[in-house]
């Protein structure tokens, strides 16, 4: 998992300062951090965070693809956990958690993004099974991953 996520200190101290309830500095400072439990264990990780569309880094492909009518998550996603990669979790995972999103955190929310690094087929071929379609690449242009290409993936509700 840590080929493709940030692994800065910024990051982790943005992960820190979001379970201590401190004010956040990373990325726009409104990112959101979960974990997922399965028979009380951990397994996965994921952020949300909601997109606005006067962003400034946002590219043309990503503001073609923003809510019309409500509001657009990017999510990012994980199975940090060893023991349950392979066990065909993630995309049902990743399902239920949009669902719950929708219900209970922003009923708004219409509109999902999730960019899976152009070398990571296997991310990828999940998140076609949990209902995202490609809609094109970009670079990216800052942050982390800088100069690598990553595929915009979405899904609508």
């Amino acid at each position: 998992m840590k080929e493709f996520w940030d692994n800065s200190q910024e990051h982790k101290d943005d992960i820190l300062n979001f379970i201590n309830g401190e004010k956040q500095h990373y990325f726009y400072g409104t990112t959101m951090y979960w974990v997922g439990f399965l028979n009380d264990h951990p397994y996965c990780f994921l952020l949300t965070d909601q997109i606005c569309s006067d962003e400034e880094d946002l590219t043309d492909l990503h503001r073609d693809q923003l809510s019309k009518i409500g509001n657009t998550i990017a999510i990012d996603f994980g199975i940090g956990n060893t023991t349950f990669l392979g066990k065909g979790l993630a995309a049902p995972t990743l399902q239920a958690f949009i669902e719950f999103y929708h219900a209970h955190i922003d009923q708004k929310a219409d509109t999902y993004f999730i960019d899976p690094d152009e070398n990571n087929p296997r991310a990828k071929h999940v998140y076609e099974k949990a209902g995202f379609k490609i809609v094109g690449n970009y670079n990216m242009s800052q942050g982390f991953f800088k100069g690598t290409t990553g595929y915009l993936m979405v899904k609508k509700l």
